[in-house]
């Protein structure tokens, strides 16, 4: 359960701008703020405020908000009526809402403090789905950096150590312990490790049989999540000030002789000063982190095996590793399309219960244009980002079984759906009789992003001339079908040619995902995509697909 999000992460300034203004409208008011607080700061901060050319209120009236979690009134004599309930966030005070009416007399009614209390709901309400899509996103590209890292590097130790800085970095935790299975001897090593005062007495310690944490996950085969290991008999100290654990275990496939057993690789333990640090929600993602450095651990073991075979077996573990990579980008990537429908779903009837409540009340007519253009501009943002999130997410959507396809059709499908403009001249040089591959309906899409991307690249320049040809090819003695697409854009530069394949390496317009969406769809399918590029002079994409044998 992270704890030290920032006041940005949790609330997002510009919905706060909304919700004192509206605060001040709805209570006919003369200014209102807003302030953030958590249990790391040492007082709230103003985050909004609305109106106000001074502050008219002492520096602990949010305090004493906080501390009552009550609403507070306050009327003197020649100062401003005062009027401050809290915002509450998963159970937790974690702001203050305040209006000021410069009247002495004004006496706040308590339909003026509900309504308060219903705009500090909403504020809360925001910033809780706020706080999820920053964690979400956090969480999205850490397992991001980490698939780059398994699959860019065979160098299991620093994978490992990355594994473990993106748990610590996302739970919130001070100490980490990532230790592996020694099989013949029974003992958990120590592979990775995070944290102040890691001595070589604490490096050089090993868990005994049936001792500490990591032993009981070990046996168990299950999580283990404490509030308070000073309590359980089974912690083993090695640092004083740790408080609360979670641990998972790092399980994989057992192999062959068991296909439905589980065999375990090793512990994945990280600690906190505070009580109840974690939670269940911190298990969860443990266990996605934990599958990781399976797939890590696994990976540098089979290459150890394989190191030596042919480089036929190599070119198959490529392509396995393409299609467990494909799956869980696929699987993360539909688990938060849905989260983010979910939360940016609610915005237009949050949206709408706004402008229900201001029927029944009584604002200036400029005021309520206002009010309405800033709601309409919600709900038409939130439309937008809902088909930003299905066009962002398409390619991962299933597409159907595997096919035997005619490649020859699929590129004139594709350059149908690309719609070039006239000035393009497009040349065709397609090999008749060209053997069929087996592959879905998402090929067609690979050729076309191709075809969009020459397309692309091509706008400012003079010549503008397209070239796609595909053929037939025997190499390594298997056959393969070959398709050739360059134009004569401006080239690709040197720097990003380094990095074109991964993610997030967007051009300009793009999204990111393109040119990794290709290569991991085509290696997934046994092929394999090079690109070679001059600046001044074009590109070419080479797509090889393994060929079917005829019927």
């Amino acid at each position: 359960m992270r704890h030290n999000f920032e006041p940005n992460e949790i609330f997002d300034p510009y919905f706060l701008q909304s919700v004192v203004q509206h605060a001040t409208y709805l209570l006919k008011a003369d200014g209102s703020g807003f302030y953030s607080w958590h249990a790391d700061m040492r007082q709230p901060t103003l985050l909004a405020k609305y109106n106000l050319t001074y502050i008219p209120w002492d520096d602990a009236l949010p305090q004493r908000v906080i501390r009552s979690q009550s609403v507070v009134v306050e009327t003197f004599p020649s100062r401003p009526a005062l009027l401050a309930v809290p915002t509450s966030l998963h159970e937790d005070i974690c702001g203050t809402l305040v209006v000021a009416d410069w009247d002495p007399a004004r006496r706040f009614t308590e339909h003026d403090i509900a309504m308060l209390e219903s705009l500090a709901d909403l504020a809360a309400s925001a910033s809780r789905q706020t706080q999820r899509l920053a964690r979400m996103t956090a969480q999205f590209r850490a397992l991001h950096a980490i698939d780059i890292a398994l699959t860019s590097s065979l160098q299991l130790e620093r994978v490992l150590n990355l594994i473990l800085e993106k748990a610590v970095e996302l739970v919130g935790a001070e100490h980490g312990s990532l230790r592996q299975l020694k099989p013949e001897t029974g003992e958990l090593i120590l592979r990775a490790h995070y944290g102040d005062g890691w001595t070589a007495e604490k490096l050089a310690y090993t868990p005994r049989v049936g001792e500490g944490i990591a032993q009981w996950v070990a046996e168990n085969r299950r999580p283990y999540l404490n509030p308070d290991v000073r309590k359980d008999p089974r912690y083993v100290v090695l640092f004083e000030d740790m408080r609360s654990s979670v641990a998972v275990p790092l399980l994989g496939a057992h192999g062959n002789e068991d296909p439905v057993a589980e065999q375990f690789l090793g512990v994945l333990l990280l600690e906190s000063s505070r009580t109840a640090a974690f939670d269940q929600q911190d298990v969860e993602l443990l266990d996605a982190l934990a599958q990781e450095a399976v797939i890590a651990i696994q990976n540098a073991t089979q290459h150890q095996r394989l190191r030596a075979m042919h480089q036929e077996l190599k070119d198959e573990q490529e392509k396995r590793l393409a299609a467990e990579q494909w799956t869980v980008m696929g699987q993360a990537a539909t688990s938060l399309a849905h989260r983010i429908n979910n939360i940016i779903g609610t915005l237009p009837a949050s949206a709408n219960e706004v402008r229900r409540t201001l029927t029944a009340a009584k604002v200036a007519d400029e005021d309520r244009k206002w009010i309405d253009a800033n709601l309409s501009r919600i709900e038409r943002n939130s439309g937008f980002i809902l088909k930003l999130v299905d066009a962002l997410f398409r390619p991962f959507k299933e597409a159907g079984p595997l096919r035997r396809l005619d490649v020859n059709q699929l590129l004139n499908e594709a350059l149908g759906g690309a719609e070039l403009p006239s000035v393009f001249e497009v040349l065709r040089d397609f090999e008749s009789d060209l053997p069929k591959v087996e592959s879905n309906a998402l090929l067609v899409d690979i050729f076309l992003e191709l075809i969009v991307n020459a397309k692309k690249a091509m706008q400012s320049t003079a010549v503008k001339q397209l070239r796609i040809q595909s053929r037939s090819e025997v190499r390594d003695g298997s056959r393969w079908v070959v398709v050739v697409i360059s134009d004569t854009g401006n080239g690709i530069p040197p720097e990003r040619m380094a990095n074109m394949w991964e993610m997030f390496q967007q051009s300009k317009n793009g999204l990111g995902f393109g040119l990794w969406w290709l290569r991991t769809f085509i290696v997934r399918q046994g092929g394999m995509i090079d690109c070679t590029s001059k600046q001044g002079e074009g590109t070419t994409f080479t797509v090889r697909l393994p060929a079917v044998a005829e019927r």
